[in-house]
């Protein structure tokens, strides 16, 4: 994560689409889930998961954050969330 005081605190620190592996070693074992997916389709991400997007089209989102998760929120804090 980046420094909590940055504008993008909640972000990744890690270019996912160029990982520095020098920096980052162990986001190599990072597990992954790859969705496609189709028009009408919906996602929910649990709060606090990272996720990546890439569009493949021309594509329209829209997110919100449904509140918080008390399982892991020491953890969590300790990031910098």
């Amino acid at each position: 994560l980046l420094p909590r005081a940055h504008p993008s605190a909640r972000h990744s620190a890690v270019d996912w689409s160029d990982p520095d592996l020098d920096s980052f070693p162990t986001f190599e074992k990072a597990h992954v889930n790859e969705v496609v997916m189709q028009p009408g389709d919906v996602m929910y991400l649990p709060t606090n998961w990272f996720h990546y997007i890439i569009s493949l089209e021309l594509n329209f989102q829209c997110n919100t954050r449904s509140g918080g998760e008390k399982l892991y929120r020491k953890e969590i804090n300790d990031c910098g969330f």
